[in-house]
C-alpha cells in the first residue's frame, strides 16, 4: 500500500474555509513574513484593554518549542495609516468601534492572497467579547492560511526524495535545499543546513503496530517510547549520546487523519542524553494496518542561535 502525502516537508494540509471570497484578479500580490499579523486598531484601543487582550491571545506562546515564541509576530497600525502599500499585508486583524456589533473574515480585500479578520463593537467591552468569541476560530484559520502560503513557497523549488516510494511506500515533497544524509531500508534522514549554525531535519522510519496497544485510551503517550526505542537507535549521534525525548516537557498530541489513515501527531522537545543540546520536534505516526506498521515521519530543528517557530512551521 502506497501512501502519498502532499506535505511541505511533513505538514498536514488544512483547508482555510474563509468566507466572503470574491474574484479580485486585479489585486496586487500580498506581502509579509510567515506568521506576521498586522493589527489595524486606533491608538486608544491598542494602548488599553483591547490591545492588551489582543497581544495576550494572538501573541500566546507557540506550543512545542523550547523557548517562548509567540503564535504571531504582531505589529499595530492606526486606521488613518492603513492606505496604499500598507493594505498589502497578507494577514490582517482589524478592530474598531462602530454602531453595531459585527465580526467576519474577508478574503483578498486589498491584495491576494490575503485574510482579514474584522471586529466592530459598540463599546470596548462589546468589542472584547466579540473577539473573545472568535479568537480560537480566527487563529485556526490564520494558521491554516499561513500554512498554505508556506506550501506555496516550497512549491517554487520542490523535490521528491528518491527511494522512499520503494523502501517505505510513501512520497512527499520537501524544499530542494534538503539533502539526503542517510538512506537505508530502516530509515531515511534528510537535513537542511541553516545560514547560521544549525539544521532542520526529517526522519522517516517505521514501528510495529504492537508498540501501541489496540485498546490504548491515550495512544499519544506511546510516541515517546517509539521515539526513544527506534528513532534514538537509528539517528547517529557522536560520543555515544542518544537522541531522545525531553521528559521535562509534556508533548502536545492530537489524533488526525491523513488520507483516511489514523495519525498521532505529537509536538515536543528532543534532547541528547549526554550533551546540552535540545530543540523542537513534530512527530507524525500514521497507522498502516495493511503493512502492520506505524509509518513515522518526524521533523526536528537544531538551531541554538535562531527562533524556531517558523523552522518547525516549515516542517
Amino acid at each position: 500500500m502506497r501512501i502519498i502525502i502532499a506535505l511541505i516537508a511533513m505538514t498536514l494540509v488544512l483547508a482555510c474555509g474563509q468566507n466572503n471570497t470574491t474574484d479580485r484578479s486585479y489585486l496586487p500580490e500580498s506581502v509579509g513574513s510567515i506568521n506576521a499579523l498586522q493589527v489595524i486598531a486606533p491608538d486608544e484601543l491598542w494602548s488599553g484593554a483591547v490591545g492588551d487582550s489582543l497581544r495576550t491571545w494572538f501573541g500566546a506562546p507557540t506550543p512545542g518549542l523550547p523557548q517562548t515564541e509567540p503564535l504571531f509576530d504582531i505589529s499595530q497600525l492606526a486606521p488613518e495609516h492603513f492606505t496604499d502599500f500598507a493594505r498589502s499585508s497578507r494577514l490582517i486583524l482589524s478592530v474598531a468601534l462602530g454602531d453595531k456589533d459585527t465580526t467576519g473574515l474577508k478574503s483578498n480585500a486589498f491584495a491576494r492572497p490575503q485574510l482579514m479578520a474584522v471586529a466592530k463593537g459598540s463599546t470596548p467591552e462589546n468589542l472584547l467579547r466579540l473577539i473573545d468569541n472568535q479568537k480560537d476560530n480566527w487563529i485556526v484559520q490564520m494558521k491554516a492560511f499561513e500554512l498554505k502560503e508556506r506550501q506555496r513557497r516550497t512549491q517554487i523549488s520542490p523535490k521528491i526524495p528518491e527511494g522512499l516510494a520503494q523502501d517505505f511506500g510513501v512520497e512527499f515533497q520537501m524544499p530542494s535545499a534538503y539533502r539526503t544524509a542517510a538512506a537505508t531500508k530502516d530509515y531515511y534522514w534528510f537535513r537542511k543546513d541553516l545560514v547560521s549554525n544549525g539544521t532542520t531535519n526529517i526522519l522517516v522510519y517505521s514501528a510495529p503496530l504492537s508498540m501501541i496497544p489496540e485498546d490504548a485510551q491515550y495512544p499519544g503517550q506511546y510516541i515517546r517510547h517509539i521515539r526513544d526505542a527506534i528513532g534514538a537507535r537509528l539517528l547517529p549521534v557522536e560520543d555515544d549520546s542518544r537522541f531522545v525525548t525531553d521528559t521535562t516537557y509534556v508533548p502536545e498530541t492530537s489524533l488526525e487523519q491523513i488520507q483516511g489513515l489514523p495519525t498521532i501527531i505529537s509536538r515536543g522537545i528532543w534532547t541528547l542524553s549526554d550533551a546540552y543540546m535540545a530543540g523542537p520536534y513534530l512527530n507524525m505516526a500514521i497507522k498502516d494496518t495493511v503493512n502492520q506498521r506505524y509509518l513515522v515521519l518526524e521533523g526536528f530543528s537544531y538551531a541554538p542561535s535562531m527562533s524556531k517557530r517558523d523552522l518547525q512551521f516549515e516542517l
